[in-house]
């Protein structure tokens, strides 16, 4: 199975490289070929290809996860910076306990 699918890919890119500088009618030809071996690589891959569509989740619920990974990355950034600026501050105030007042 393995040896099919390389062999396969190995050929469709052997045929894009020859296509390089080639007449119209002979690149019409050569894609021809390159379509029936992409048939052929697709059979080769079914086995490995979910059937169902019930498997891939619906658009809208990838764009309601995208929306809220940007929401967290956002609250993320913030809390972070808010952190950042704690920890100076405290940092500043150690470093302030040590002086003597003036």
């Amino acid at each position: 199975m393995t040896a099919t699918i390389r062999t396969q890919l190995s050929l469709l890119q052997g045929y894009a490289d020859i296509m390089e500088g080639l007449s119209p009618q002979l690149k019409k030809q050569i894609l021809s070929v390159m379509a029936e071996k992409t048939r052929e690589l697709g059979v080769a891959l079914q086995p490995f290809v979910e059937q169902s569509s019930m498997a891939r989740p619906a658009i809208g619920d990838y764009r309601r996860v995208r929306d809220r990974t940007r929401q967290l990355m956002a609250d993320y950034r913030l809390l972070l910076e808010r952190l950042h600026d704690r920890v100076s501050e405290a940092h500043e105030h150690v470093n302030g306990a040590g002086e003597t007042p003036s």
